[in-house]
């Protein structure tokens, strides 16, 4: 079955998000985990997961909290205001508005992202 539930760990703080059930998404999650340096450019986090993914259905725009994929530099991108530079394949979303503390934290320079686990019933 697929785990569509992710954790981004800033190090200080970590949120949680849901992938889309998409091929890219359920290549994306094979994978796990990614350790990746990020750079940000505007309200937006990126830095490449170092694999190519291919490419699905590229979209030219992202909601605020949207985790993207781009096989341009095999980048993962983690939107909070922010509208791509290029079409970008939307992967999933950061659990309601979680997002903002992306816009509190203005030192993040990198995130593990992992299967988020599920707790014991």
């Amino acid at each position: 079955m697929f785990n569509n539930q992710v954790e981004l760990d800033f190090g200080t703080f970590i949120l949680e998000a849901d992938l889309f059930d998409t091929a890219i998404a359920r290549k994306f999650a094979e994978n796990l985990p990614y350790t990746v340096s990020l750079m940000q450019w505007g309200k937006e986090l990126y830095g490449s997961i170092g694999i190519n993914l291919g490419e699905e259905n590229p979209v030219p725009e992202i909601p605020p909290g949207g985790i993207a994929y781009t096989n341009n530099g095999n980048y993962i991108c983690i939107f909070f205001g922010q509208t791509p530079a290029w079409s970008v394949e939307h992967i999933g979303n950061i659990i309601g508005k979680q997002w903002v503390r992306l816009a509190e934290n203005q030192s993040i320079s990198s995130v593990i992202v992992k299967a988020k686990k599920n707790k014991a019933v």
